[in-house]
């Protein structure tokens, strides 16, 4: 089996896996609000452990708590009601325990970057899941980085050319890029033909795709400041949770800025 076929192969069976999750995600509520920040938490994990070589010691804990304080806080404001100037005080702490926590505990500086991408990444989440449709939108989100990631690759792959970035990511090309960005609305474009909304929204999904190329060159940085193959241990040989859903770190904080401004209706 080739090269190109094993990739294929395990983004098909990573798909086939997270089918039943993305349904369960696809009707909202309490359950696919958990089931995301799960999600994070996991990939806060990979990170954590990928800068201690995978032991769990007191740095790594404190990582995975610099990130998760946060989306606790902001879910206890939305349920308990907190006084304005104590949040904004609170949240300003928190702030500053994640810069100062992420300076001392990586080897360079895209350890704090992450750490601050998977942080925004769980607000979205928990801002974009408030939403009635947020569900709905949030699994189109990810259909879209998926889409993105599988079509860059095949048509990299296939037709090859000038590198995209090589000194982070030898990998890709402009052609996979260009590919993953043109075939980035098809999932909201479909959407939108069944529910009868307006197709031309679809077009918002190539920034979308834009961003979510930008999101794996970051996480491709970080590896590369690290010496690192993949971050997490989840599929061997093949990465885990970050390693497959780094473009969902830029690409769904703009998705759920482009709901929260009405512009995908």
């Amino acid at each position: 089996m080739s090269m190109v076929q094993k990739e294929t192969a395990v983004r098909l069976i990573t798909a086939l896996i997270l089918l039943p999750l993305l349904v369960v995600i696809w009707f909202g509520g309490i359950t696919a609000l958990i089931l995301s920040l799960i999600f994070v938490l996991f990939m806060s994990a990979e990170l954590a452990l990928s800068a201690r070589a995978y032991r769990l010691d007191l740095t790594t804990l404190l990582i995975i708590t610099a990130i998760a304080m946060p989306l606790l806080l902001s879910l206890m404001a939305r349920h308990m009601g907190f006084d304005p100037a104590a949040l904004y005080m609170v949240g300003t702490v928190m702030a500053i325990a994640i810069v100062f926590i992420g300076l001392f505990s990586f080897r360079h500086i895209s350890g704090l970057v992450m750490m601050i991408l998977l942080t925004g990444l769980g607000l979205s989440l928990i801002e974009l899941l408030r939403f009635d449709d947020g569900g709905v939108w949030l699994v189109l989100g990810l259909v879209t980085i998926a889409s993105v990631d599988t079509m860059g690759f095949l048509v990299g792959r296939r037709v090859g050319g000038v590198k995209l970035w090589p000194a982070i990511s030898p990998a890709k090309t402009w052609s996979g890029a260009i590919g993953g960005i043109v075939f980035s609305p098809l999932a909201i474009l479909l959407y939108l033909i069944l529910s009868g909304g307006d197709v031309g929204l679809a077009l918002l999904a190539l920034p979308i795709g834009v961003v979510a190329i930008a999101g794996d060159l970051i996480e491709s940085w970080y590896k590369r400041s690290h010496s690192l193959k993949d971050i997490g241990r989840l599929l061997p040989g093949h990465g885990g949770l970050l390693d497959r859903f780094d473009g969902s770190l830029l690409a769904l904080p703009l998705l759920y800025l482009m709901l929260d401004k009405g512009w995908l209706g």
